[in-house]
């Protein structure tokens, strides 16, 4: 059965939502880092730490990146338009991470 990422990271008890929020605000190597291990860490497919870094670093490359202007403009209220479209692109991002590990695992059968 094809894992998705949300239900990858149900698996670790992870809140996947918190989770891509908090690897969007990481360094992208560190970011990598994390995801890789998270990866590691689930039963079954077995990846090797090389095939764990590089789904992370796809799937990493996904993710908003935070930039300096993103610190500056948190002082301002946020318009109802903004806060909904920052939510909905999460959660296109979201369906993007759960789609590339669909393909990736169905690739390896």
């Amino acid at each position: 059965m094809p894992l998705s990422v949300l239900s990858a990271l149900a698996r670790l008890n992870i809140h996947p939502w918190q989770e891509a929020s908090e690897l969007s605000e990481l360094p992208k190597d560190a970011a990598t880092q994390r995801l890789a291990s998270l990866i590691a860490r689930l039963p079954a497919p077995r990846w090797t730490q090389t095939e764990s870094t590089a789904i992370a670093n796809r799937l990493i490359r996904l993710l908003p990146r935070r930039s300096n202007s993103d610190v500056l403009s948190a002082e301002r209220p946020h318009s109802l338009r903004e806060m909904t479209g920052s939510a909905v692109a999460k959660m296109l991002i979201c369906a993007a991470l759960v789609v590339i590990v669909l393909i990736i695992v169905a690739s390896r059968q």
